[in-house]
């Protein structure tokens, strides 16, 4: 069974640079999830109103089928113990760096998906520290024609 496709900031931007309206229909259909902590990035980023009218679509349109991925205490608390763990086993790190990714990760392993983003190697690392904690989470190219979308 394919795990639930997490896309993540990358793979937006993708999407809405290329008008990639196939990509779109997926989440407005509930075939990929989209992060709250995604959302906030791309609002942040939004160029236009028209970017901006399209993400309200888009996130109402995952809300609607229940695909929204809003990080709960519990993903908030994981994602602070890994984290902690990183900047132990690698020095220096800055949290709040990754703090973002680090949500996207812990939220999407709670619902075992894939995230899809451009960034992989830098997604990779947290994902394989998260699945040494025991977390349900890979990750795959995040181009939206990379996986059919």
């Amino acid at each position: 069974m394919a795990r639930p496709i997490v896309p993540d900031t990358t793979a937006f931007v993708h999407a809405i640079r290329e008008a990639h309206q196939p990509f779109f229909d997926a989440v407005l259909r509930g075939q990929v999830w989209l992060s709250a902590v995604v959302a906030c990035e791309l609002y942040a980023g939004t160029r236009s109103a028209e970017e901006g009218r399209l993400l309200d679509r888009l996130l109402h349109g995952a809300a609607a089928r229940d695909r929204l991925l809003v990080p709960s205490v519990e993903d908030w608390s994981a994602a602070g113990r890994l984290l902690a763990r990183r900047v132990r086993l690698s020095g220096t790190l800055r949290p709040r760096d990754h703090l973002a990714d680090v949500l996207i990760v812990v939220s999407a392993a709670r619902v075992g998906g894939e995230i899809l983003t451009a960034n992989r190697a830098h997604f990779e690392t947290w994902a394989n520290l998260a699945r040494r904690s025991g977390m349900n989470v890979t990750v795959g190219r995040g181009e939206p024609s990379a996986w059919g979308g």
